[in-house]
């Protein structure tokens, strides 16, 4: 009588006797002591894994056999203990091949697609993941660092960070053929407008500095590298991006690797450039006495946080701005948009002072990101593991928004007497050449200033039309009655702080083009020359 099939999850090294029905799922080659075998994971109909090795002696026999994707019938294999330094299966056995190993049935079986085991961003950030386990992970490019892909002295490297559906952002260091791999996709993409979606399979997470404390990276040869292809997993994440986490190629930051050409993105706008379009550039002093919204570029140092009735953080739509309500996925906001995972955003109110003159800021979640280093999810994350869960207490952390001198690109909003702030940049020269500036313009009649900013706004209405169905309405993020801000309306998202929205994200700031707003631009720099 023939032996019935088993189940992966019931392996042991009891015995070696053992019959499975399996579809391979990675394969990939190793070469020690100048020897070369194979390796593989596979998973059965239940969706459990486990580790595969088929020693040099075999691999001519079998090699060509195994196909990723295709299913077989293994019988008779070594059963091992599971000690491996970095393991691609939680499995507590590894499968060795042996003389009596019997593989047959080739796509006999039916056995479905393997669910994906993705890691959230989370998890990895505050140490919620085993040490000596490969993990998976997905997320949108949002930032290019370091890249070293030219053959030389240094092994090739690209330094990148990414972004999860919850605003999560961790580093990611690919070596050698990744790292061309990668570099290769960016460069030769043809539609810059579409994020960079990257999922990374068997990888292992390293200690790092800085503000990132861990960085995934690849194995030697383990690891596999997809971007952008059609792969479900892919497509899914890419539907539920939202437009504040989108970042196109176009903007991304990429230093340059000496003898390597220049690309697209030495050509995007400077800090200074983006602080400045479609924005005019007064004071503190004169911002608050604008009788009509406007967009200002202004410097301020925040002195106070607020202890808004909302708390500090607030769970967001993954289509609009809205808040969404509760407690379980899936989640709905004003609009009935349902938002299966559950997605934090920063909004702080902070007091500013600049000359004298005070004023309330509204902190959105790139520019509250951008000063504390840390997604709201984790800071609110680190706050529970305190046994923290109120929304209401502040955490001491936020005190480092203190005492910073910034510039600020914001919407002036009359009827709520603040500003909601669109864009940052900490750069001290900046914001010296920002008020070295308002010496000579103290000078121009106040009358004369009226016109091009009342012409600026104008101009920025026409071009960015503003959407009342994209303002966020909840009570629970914004009330009129009780001095709360609008919400601005979605915008990109970017850890570079020159890369940035005055209006709907779906306008550029190349969409943002009209006969009164070029003119005022002129107009705007007789008044302020920045640039020197």
């Amino acid at each position: 009588m023939a032996r019935p099939l088993e189940k992966i999850s019931d392996i042991n090294d009891e015995k070696e006797l053992w019959k499975v029905a399996v579809k391979i799922h990675h394969k990939w080659s190793v070469i020690s002591n100048n020897k070369e075998h194979f390796e593989m994971v596979v998973y059965d109909s239940e969706g459990s894994d486990i580790h595969v090795i088929v020693p040099p002696v075999y691999r001519q026999n079998f090699d060509s056999l195994f196909v990723v994707n295709d299913t077989y019938t293994i019988a008779n294999f070594q059963v091992q203990l599971n000690d491996l330094l970095f393991k691609p299966s939680a499995h507590k056995y590894v499968l060795k091949f042996t003389g009596g190993t019997k593989v047959g049935d080739r796509n006999v079986h039916q056995i479905q697609e393997k669910a994906s085991r993705l890691t959230p961003f989370l998890d990895i950030l505050t140490g919620k993941w085993i040490k000596d386990q490969l993990l998976d992970v997905i997320g949108v490019v949002d930032e290019i660092g370091y890249t070293q892909v030219q053959v030389g002295s240094k092994k090739q490297q690209v330094n990148f960070v990414i972004r999860d559906l919850s605003n999560n952002t961790i580093t990611v260091t690919l070596w050698e053929a990744y790292a061309v791999q990668f570099m290769n996709y960016v460069e030769q993409q043809v539609d810059t407008a579409v994020p960079v979606v990257i999922m990374i399979q068997y990888a292992k997470v390293k200690e790092a500095f800085g503000k990132y404390p861990l960085s995934v990276t690849n194995t030697y040869n383990v690891t596999k590298l997809a971007i952008n292809e059609d792969m479900e997993t892919i497509k899914q994440f890419a539907k539920m991006l939202t437009q504040d986490t989108i970042v196109a190629v176009s903007g991304l930051r990429s230093q340059q690797p000496q003898g390597r050409s220049q690309n697209s993105y030495s050509s995007r706008q400077s800090p200074t450039q983006k602080l400045l379009s479609n924005a005019v550039v007064l004071p503190l002093e004169q911002i608050v006495k604008l009788k009509d919204t406007t967009f200002c570029a202004t410097v301020a140092t925040i002195t106070k946080i607020f202890a808004s009735k909302y708390g500090w953080y607030y769970q967001a739509c993954h289509e609009c701005p809205n808040k969404v309500t509760g407690d379980n996925p899936p989640y709905k906001c004003v609009k009935g948009h349902d938002t299966e995972t559950a997605i934090f955003r920063y909004k702080i109110e902070v007091g500013v002072l600049h000359a004298g003159t005070k004023c309330k800021f509204v902190l959105w979640d790139k520019e509250s990101e951008d000063l504390l280093e840390v997604s709201a999810a984790h800071m609110r994350e680190t706050m529970f593991q305190a046994g923290i869960f109120d929304p209401l207490d502040f955490p001491l952390a936020l005190d480092k928004l203190l005492n910073q001198e910034l510039a600020f690109k914001v919407k002036w909003q009359p009827d709520w007497s603040n500003c909601s702030v669109i864009m940052l940049v900490k750069d001290k020269t900046i914001v010296d050449q920002l008020k070295a500036e308002w010496v000579d313009a103290t000078t121009v009649n106040t009358q004369q200033l009226s016109t091009p900013v009342n012409h600026i706004k104008e101009s920025v209405d026409e071009a960015v039309p503003i959407d009342d169905s994209d303002i966020v309405t909840d009570p629970e993020i914004t009330s009129k009655l009780h001095g709360e801000p609008v919400t601005p309306t979605a915008r990109r998202q970017s850890p570079d702080p020159s890369i940035e929205s005055t209006g709907h994200a779906t306008h550029s700031e190349g969409d943002l083009s009209s006969t009164k707003l070029k003119k005022q631009t002129r107009i705007t720099r007789k008044l302020v020359k920045i640039e020197k």
